[in-house]
């Protein structure tokens, strides 16, 4: 389990730096695709809740030390996020692309529905929250959804690397 973490956290640095980094400075993107997310939502269906939990906690660390944001507030709802995603590991077979476009989209609107009520419940923290039917979130969703398979088939490239369970039966080519 220790390499496996270690392999997803170095892939997890990896997209908040191209978010960070790349992404967040092209001029013609309304809002930057969450590449962390995706990632997160893979290796929650891959290996389950309580890695979902712990990968999800480690990328909003990340996300907040490299942003402007409060801090804890990535950290609540990717742990939230992973450890729901992480419930369905056992019955979701994440090859395809529709099982990577339906639980990528069903994550982004968690994260938009997340992030509304902590802003409910912490008002003065003064987030940015823009509404559910905005330019901003359709481009956001529709963005993760394009991205969605993509991502997941190259992070299947490393699945015996990333899974915590026994890797005999996936070796397959998917």
């Amino acid at each position: 389990m220790v390499r496996s973490l270690l392999v997803s956290t170095l892939i997890i640095f990896s997209c908040v730096i191209i978010e960070s980094s790349i992404l967040s400075n092209i001029s013609f993107l309304l809002v930057v695709p969450d590449l962390v997310l995706i990632c997160c939502i893979y290796f929650s269906l891959l290996n389950g809740k309580l890695y979902g939990e712990i990968s999800g906690f480690i990328s909003g660390l990340f996300l907040d030390f490299i942003t402007g944001v409060p801090y804890g507030l990535n950290c609540i709802y990717r742990t939230i996020t992973g450890y729901l995603f992480g419930l369905f590991s056992d019955t979701i077979i994440i090859s395809g692309i529709v099982i990577p476009v339906f639980s990528v989209g069903i994550g982004t609107l968690s994260k938009k529905l997340l992030i509304f009520l902590i802003s409910l419940v912490f008002p003065k923290l003064s987030l940015n929250v823009y509404g559910i039917i905005s330019r901003e979130f359709l481009f956001e969703l529709c963005a993760n959804i394009i991205l969605a398979p993509i991502i997941f088939k190259f992070l299947s490239f490393f699945k015996q690397q990333l899974s915590i369970r026994d890797t005999k039966d996936m070796i397959d080519n998917d």
